[in-house]
């Protein structure tokens, strides 16, 4: 990665302030601290560590502050973007999501998501992905948002076919999880395009290439 790469996509993350991403129900904001018992109850579900890499199960306060810090750092590095979702009618929490593996040098990240058990089939996970890909590609200036998902996810992947991304390709395993190695699918989008073709209005315009100053996985 370039330093003027590295610097422009560090100097946009910096530039975040909370509540990062407002919709029309949701806040996507920082994990603070006072939110941090809150997500260990909340995200210590086994349908949540299930269809995810890394959320372990049991998920202590411990672990929610190491996420916190994490956080914290990855986007000083500019290395991802963790957020909570809180529903504004009523201040709860109602899961997270990131832009993560954040690469600079090509204009790509993955995005990565999850909701509590109380809060699914509401529409919020489709809400608040919709929101961080406008982010990605707006804000951060990406060019390309990934997103991986375990075969046998229905939801998750109807989730990313609602915001525009298509499948590409069905990676044979490709992860260890739980000791043994699990198949991915992969999905994709593209800055200015929906469901893989470009839309009108950047039809009309010629594409722009990310350039320095201006920054992606269920």
């Amino acid at each position: 990665m370039t330093t003027a790469e590295l610097r422009a996509l560090r100097a946009r993350l910096g530039g975040l302030r909370d509540p990062v991403v407002r919709t029309r129900r949701l806040d996507l904001v920082f994990p603070g601290r006072d939110r941090l018992p809150e997500l260990a109850s909340l995200i210590d579900d086994p349908r949540v560590a299930r269809w995810t890499l890394h959320i372990r199960r049991p998920y202590r306060l411990r672990d929610a502050r190491e996420f916190a810090r994490r956080a914290a750092r990855g986007r000083r590095s500019g290395s991802h973007l963790a957020l909570l979702i809180v529903r504004r009618s009523d201040g709860r929490l109602v899961g997270g999501l990131s832009v993560h593996h954040l690469d600079a040098d090509h204009a790509r990240g993955e995005v990565g998501y999850w909701i509590g058990r109380p809060f699914r089939g509401q529409g919020y996970a489709r809400e608040a992905t919709a929101a961080l890909v406008g982010l990605a590609f707006r804000t951060l200036r990406l060019h390309r948002l990934e997103a991986r998902v375990f075969p046998g996810n229905e939801a998750s992947a109807r989730v990313l076919r609602a915001v525009g991304f298509r499948r590409e390709g069905h990676v044979r395993e490709s992860i260890l999880k739980d000791g043994r190695f699990r198949d991915e699918l992969l999905f994709g989008r593209l800055a200015g395009r929906k469901g893989g073709r470009r839309s009108r209005a950047t039809r009309r315009a010629r594409p722009s290439r990310p350039t320095p100053g201006r920054r992606r996985r269920n």
